[in-house]
Parts: structure tokens; sequence; C-alpha cells
């Protein structure tokens, strides 16, 4: 009987030690692929009745136990305290004082963790967004490599904790990047930044949006996450017409992961485009962060759009939006805003003193040396720039003789009269610069004046010069010579 009490007291001791020295599996949640989380051991636990599957907060039924090489960190300053008694594994129980905060307990742990676990035990990320490991039951000091602590956790067969680090997605950031060659293009900045462009009507434009996105998004003063579904673009354009087949969007732009998507861009009536960048399948996250970007996942984004005739009355600005989650509410991103501008002067006819109408001109790029410009009447005495128009000849009208020219690229032009005024010179050819945005007032536009001087200007001759007396006279003397001789002969 002896012998069976005492098989029975074993088996039962080795069933709690088995108990005691048990594995669970740690769960972190809003986990980022860029990111090394680590577990370190403070103290082991061990769990009495069902505590060991226990999703309660705390978890009762548990006791610490601390190694007996780990006892002297337990000093004066520390938020705990060793007990006498000893737990299933033959260490000390040790309990937390009775003055000490829970907030004392992690100032201290985050000192002294690495005293009681030098190296940690790293957890394996998974594409769901959650990093996990099997542990021995204990009590756990968790870090990500952003440095700052995820939690302190009591583990037993299953527990999950929260990152409560994610980053913040940032951006957009648009700006405009070139057009094409047709136009001389003058960029001014804005900051550094390319945010407004001089361009001339039907121009094209080329444009970028950068923001960096995340698989998570912290919510300010809430322990949890904003796990990302999808990113949501739109584009509200003035004055320009957006190619929509023209979009390339990379997500991880900038990295080795560099990877072009697929999107399916709209427009509806007013030009505004909208497309959605997906950004799960099913509980798997589409993108990782890089090694190097932390959490953040790079996305770029071009396009190109043609100016239109409506930028040739107005200043044209074209707003992009990123929202995330199918949300403008509460998954506003950001937006940012590029501004095309198109130029205008006047030009007016004068024979010095007075308006004079019947002149008609010719406008070109540069010095004059290529094709005269195209134009659309938009009314009489405006001219609206286009390539493609039918009208190339500009003729002032109205009592000052005045024509406006509008929708063009911020350059220089060569102005050249090619129908005269009857009874006037024609005036020379006049180069224009300084051209004023299609937003100043009238009296603030550009003006170009073009005299013409009354009468009618002949040709001008000049001498034809004494060489010609001298030819003259030469053969005069060598013929009166010739006849002089033959006269002789014929006497002789």
């Amino acid at each position: 009987m002896k012998k069976l009490i005492a098989l029975v007291l074993a088996l039962a001791m080795v069933a709690l030690c088995g108990l005691a020295l048990a594995d669970g599996t740690l769960t972190i949640e809003n986990a980022t692929a860029s990111q090394d989380y680590v577990a370190y051991k403070i103290f082991s636990a061990e769990y009495t009745g069902d505590a060991a599957s226990s999703t309660a907060t705390p978890i009762n039924g548990v006791i610490y136990t601390i190694a007996a090489a780990k006892e002297s960190l337990i000093d004066a300053s520390a938020p705990f305290e060793i007990s006498t008694a000893v737990g299933q594994n033959g260490e000390h129980i040790i309990n937390k004082k009775s003055t000490a905060s829970d907030q004392d307990v992690i100032t201290w742990l985050q000192a002294h963790y690495t005293d009681f676990d030098a190296t940690g035990t790293a957890l394996t990320y998974n594409e769901n967004g959650t990093a996990t490991g099997t542990l021995p039951f204990g009590y756990y000091y968790i870090t990500s490599s952003l440095g700052t602590a995820i939690s302190v956790d009591t583990l037993n067969n299953a527990v999950s904790v929260k990152d409560k680090n994610p980053s913040t997605p940032t951006g957009p950031d648009k700006e405009i990047v070139a057009e094409d060659s047709s136009v001389d293009t003058a960029l001014d900045w804005d900051s550094l930044q390319k945010k407004l462009n001089e361009a001339g009507v039907g121009s094209v434009q080329t444009y970028t949006v950068d923001f960096n996105a995340t698989n998570w998004k912290k919510e300010a003063g809430n322990v949890e996450a904003t796990r990302m579904t999808v990113y949501n673009f739109k584009d509200t354009p003035v004055g320009l017409d957006i190619d929509t087949s023209s979009f390339v969007v990379t997500v991880n732009y900038g990295t080795s992961a560099a990877e072009t998507v697929s999107v399916t861009p709209s427009k509806d009536a007013d030009g505004v485009v909208t497309f959605d960048i997906p950004w799960v399948d099913g509980d798997n996250f589409l993108y990782q962060a890089q090694s190097g970007n932390g959490e953040l996942i790079p996305v770029h984004i071009t396009y190109t759009a043609t100016v239109t005739a409506a930028a040739a009355t107005v200043v044209a600005p074209n707003t992009v939006d990123v929202d995330f989650n199918n949300s403008h509410e509460t998954g506003h991103l950001g937006d940012s805003t590029t501004t095309t501008k198109t130029y205008k002067f006047k030009l007016l006819k004068t024979d010095g003193t007075n308006a004079l109408l019947g002149a008609e001109f010719e406008l070109y790029y540069g010095d004059g040396s290529g094709d005269a410009l195209h134009f659309d009447l938009v009314e009489e005495g405006v001219y609206r720039y286009n390539a493609s128009g039918s009208v190339t000849h500009i003729a002032p009208v109205g009592e000052n003789a005045t024509a406006l020219i509008t929708g063009l690229d911020n350059a220089s032009y060569t102005l050249k009269e090619v129908v005269v005024p009857a009874g006037y010179n024609k005036a020379a050819d006049q180069p224009v610069s300084g051209l004023s945005p299609v937003d100043a007032a009238d009296a603030e536009t550009t003006r170009v004046t073009v005299v013409n001087s009354q009468g009618t200007e002949l040709p001008s001759t000049g001498g034809i010069g004494t060489t010609i007396f001298y030819i003259l006279g030469g053969l005069l003397v060598i013929g009166a010579a010739v006849i002089l001789v033959a006269r002789r002969k014929a006497q002789d």
C-alpha cells in the first residue's frame, strides 16, 4: 500500500510538473512585417484548475516563481518581493508589492528585462498581420524593433496581445513633373516642390502622387489599431482632362520589393477620377513593409492629363484625396493640390496716337522661325490657343483696336504683322514676353502695343558709282584708236 501511495504521489507530481513546464502560444496582433518581435521571460508561471486555458484578465489561479540565479535582481527598488514559499518547480514564489502600481512594474522591467533574459525569443511574423511563438508558461516582457514595449503579459495556453505602436500612414504629396515638348516649359517652385506649373491649352502634364501606406493605423488614445483593407484614390481636376489609361501604381516604390499594381480608374461626368488599391486578400495583407522602411509601404502613382480650354480663363487647381477603408469621414489620409496656370496678353494697334484698325498678326514661339500658332476665335477680338485650331490671324477690333490672346504658356514669342492697314508702313516684328496669368485683372494684363507709321514707303536706291564710267571711257578710247589705225592703213 505504501508503494502504491508513493507511486500515485509521484505520478501526481509528474503531472503537476508537466503542467508547470507546459508551453503556450503567444500571438501579437497589429504586427508589422518589418518589425522584430521578441518575448523576454521574466518569471515562470504555474496554474491551478482551468487557469491555464482561462481568457480572463487578469488570470486567476496563477503563481509566479523566480529562478534562483535571478533572485539577486530583486533589490529594494524592485516592485516585487520574494516569498519563502516555493512553487512546484522548487523555485521561490514572487509577488508584487502592495505599494507598487502596474506602471511601477512596467517602468522597472523596462530597465531590467534583459537581466532576466539576455536574448529573448523572436516571434514569427505571419502575413495576416500577426506574430506568433510557442513559449513556456511565464510572465513576459514583449518588445518590437520600434524600441517600445508592446506589453507585459502572463502566458498560459494561448494569449493574444496587441502591438500598440503601428505607424500612421502619411501623405499624399502630389507634384507636376513635366509637360509635353510642344510647349517651352517654365516651372515655378512652391516650397521646393513642383506644385505650380505654367502651360498652354492642349499641353500634356505628367503628375506624381506619393504616400506612405501601412497595414495598421494606430488610433490616438486607443490601444486598438485599424486594419487596412483598401486605399481609395480620388483626383478632382479643373481645366484638365485626366487620361485614365495612363495610371501606373507602384507599391513598395524604391525598394527591392517594388510591385506594379493593376488598378481600374473610372471617370465621372465632371472628370473626377477614382480607383481603389486593394490591400488584403482574405485575412492576409497583400504588401509587407520592407527592412529599412519601418512600418511604411511607399506607394507611387504617375499619370497624365491634358490642359483643357477651361484653363484659358481660370487657374486650374487639381486636388488628390487618399482615403482608406472606404471612409472619407474616419479614413481620410489627406489631400494635396497642384495648380496649372495658362497665360495671356493684350495686343493694341495704334498709329502712334490713335487706335488703328485693319491690321492682322501671326504669333510664333521664340524668335519666329517656326510655324505660326493656331487659335480658336472665342468671340470677336478674343483668341484662345489651340494647337489644332483653325485660326492663325489675329485681328485687333473695337474702338480701341485690341485683341486678347489667352491660353498660352509663359514662354517668349514673336508677333508678326501680316496684313498692313492701307496707307501705313508695315511694323517691325515685335518680341513678346512676360505674359500675365489668366487670373490677372484686365488692368494687370500685359500690353503689347504695335505702331504703324503713316505714308507709303518708296523703295530706296543708291548711285551706280564711277566704275561704269571708267569702263565706258576705256571702251571709247580703244574704239577710237582702232578707227584711227584703220584709216591710216586705208590711206597708205
